[in-house]
């Protein structure tokens, strides 16, 4: 959906004694601590781990997609070394499941292949087994001995946060308060009525997670491949070239920043599991799995399908035995290393809908509170000015006094923000200039709250 409001309107306004601050922006590759080392490149087919009959249909499936049938083309779509895709090449060439082509160059590296007869028919097979097409999976013993290397939780760097908070406009000791919860790498929640900025804390704190991490784009086990890269998730890090046929590396494994994985009230309990797509043939890693070492993020705690006892008794215990135990789709149980940082928020009070045990596990209880008259008084300037309407001092106040009374006293941080882009939408209607006066903000609260804010007192 479209966003009508300004880009800064997503941040509520900074406190007055905040004003020259700034937030760091997000640190360059070289800003980043030093970067984890990946994998050397495997350099013959055995040394992939995998059985040979796996690593044959995924080249047969391979050749079947790419558009350029060579060597090289094959080691990038599979993400291995020139050496190992002709390796695997010549066995499919002995079997008589693969030809060269005519137009083949006269070196190696320019013969083009193409599937035989029989190699259709072995490829539609194999497609039938999994549609999966892509890198080559890593064992799921590799991905394991490297997750023990990463003893890190994921936290926010501290100095980083709280610069990233000083764009709130929220009391200092608040401010401390959250910095301490989110930087402790201990479960936390934030709680507090709907509105005044605990969904922007959470994406603030998204920007101050610094470091690198190592995972595979999937892992093998048991005969089936699970998927755990996901590209809406996790970001590689700028210049790690995994197009390059020529590198070292194993280009299975991709470096990415600690990651950041927000879920909300869409959250279902078969998604605490791995997901087995029976039209893909592979799994799919669960949110916690791809958080691995970073952040999750539970948005709207409490009105997702999954209960709250559910989630606490799933993560909670997870996290303090510092691993989880998951089924694949043939009932096979793998318990895999958890180690993130797990922040809860809600609109709920914790102690109306967890148990003395839920509590106790979640150390860090931080409400979030409603801004004060004099902090709306602020808001209203700064998203004024972001927003480009014409406020005075005057206006502001007489515009904080209406939505007192048209809200009941219930200020929330959002209410700046949202009455002020009706009165944009309704001086582009009336084609004037956007300006916060008593009679446009009156009408703006109006139908914003659905209630009658009463007279001007002039």
């Amino acid at each position: 959906m479209e966003q009508a409001y300004p880009p800064t309107s997503g941040n509520l306004a900074m406190q007055p004694e905040y004003a020259e601050e700034r937030p760091a922006p997000r640190p360059a590759p070289s800003q980043l601590r030093a970067l984890p080392t990946l994998p050397e490149a495997p350099d013959h087919v055995h040394e992939l781990g995998l059985p040979d009959r796996f690593i044959e249909d995924l080249a047969l499936k391979t050749l079947y997609r790419i558009t350029v049938p060579s060597p090289v083309g094959v080691a990038n779509a599979m993400r291995v070394s020139p050496g190992v895709a002709r390796e695997a090449l010549d066995e499919l060439r002995r079997q008589r499941l693969v030809e060269t082509t005519s137009a083949s160059g006269r070196l190696e590296t320019e013969w083009q292949y193409r599937l035989t007869e029989l190699g259709m028919h072995e490829a539609e097979n194999a497609f039938e087994r999994s549609k999966y097409v892509g890198p080559v999976p890593v064992p799921i013993q590799d991905y394991f001995r490297v997750l023990e290397l990463d003893t890190e939780v994921g936290a926010p760097d501290p100095v980083r946060l709280a610069r990233a908070l000083q764009q709130l406009v929220l009391a200092r000791d608040v401010v401390a308060k959250v910095c301490l919860a989110l930087t402790s790498g201990r479960p936390a929640m934030l709680w507090g009525a709907p509105g005044n900025g605990k969904t922007t804390i959470l994406e603030l704190t998204s920007e101050a997670i610094q470091g690198v991490t190592l995972m595979p784009v999937a892992v093998y086990v048991s005969g089936h491949i699970i998927r755990l890269y996901d590209d809406l998730v996790h970001q590689p890090v700028e210049g790690d070239d995994t197009a390059d046929a020529s590198s070292t590396s194993d280009r299975r494994w991709l470096r990415i920043r600690r990651p950041f994985v927000f879920v909300g009230g869409e959250l279902r309990h078969e998604d605490l599991d791995l997901s087995y797509d029976p039209a893909l043939g592979y799994h799919q890693a669960p949110p916690h799995v791809k958080a691995h070492g970073g952040l999750l993020a539970i948005d709207d705690f409490g009105r997702q399908q999954v209960s709250p006892h559910a989630l606490l008794n799933r993560w909670i215990a997870a996290l303090e035995r510092g691993e989880d135990t998951m089924a694949l789709v043939t009932g096979e149980r793998i318990t895999f290393p958890f180690r993130s940082t797990i922040v809860f928020s809600t609109n709920l009070e914790p102690k109306t809908m967890l148990e003395e045990a839920h509590l106790r596990r979640l150390p860090y209880k931080i409400r979030i509170p409603e801004p004060t008259p004099e902090q709306m008084a602020e808001i209203f300037r700064r998203f004024a000015d972001a927003m480009g309407v014409d406020a005075s001092p005057q206006n502001i106040e007489m515009a904080v006094e209406l939505v007192r009374r048209a809200s009941n006293g219930n200020f929330r941080s959002c209410h700046p923000r949202d009455v002020l882009q009706l009165i944009i939408e309704e001086s582009r209607f009336v084609k004037r200039p956007a300006v916060l006066e008593p009679g446009a903000t009156r009408r703006a609260c109006e139908v914003y709250f659905a209630v009658d804010p009463g007279p001007i007192n002039r």
